[in-house]
């Protein structure tokens, strides 16, 4: 089994493009949840993130980290199309 998962990752390191596109797919499916509002994808676990939502409100915090992903989203696409 550990020979099968070191093999993936020797893939994804020969081929970096495709690890891109995998880390763009799951920061996509998270900022779909902020959009459609799944608690879990912006459920505070840390202090910070604690007083943005008291301070500021949920929606707020929603905002927040849907601009983050966005330019998370922006970063990894602009490494996918810079590798080729």
């Amino acid at each position: 089994m550990n020979e099968q998962i070191d093999r993936h990752f020797e893939w994804i390191a020969e081929n970096p493009r495709y690890g891109y596109l995998i880390v763009g797919g799951i920061l996509l499916l998270w900022l779909i949840g902020v959009i459609c509002g799944w608690k879990w994808t912006y459920e505070p676990n840390r202090w910070g993130w604690h007083w943005v939502r008291d301070t500021f409100g949920e929606k707020a915090l929603r905002i927040c980290v849907g601009a983050l992903l966005v330019i998370a989203l922006a970063g990894v696409a602009c490494l996918y199309f810079a590798t080729a």
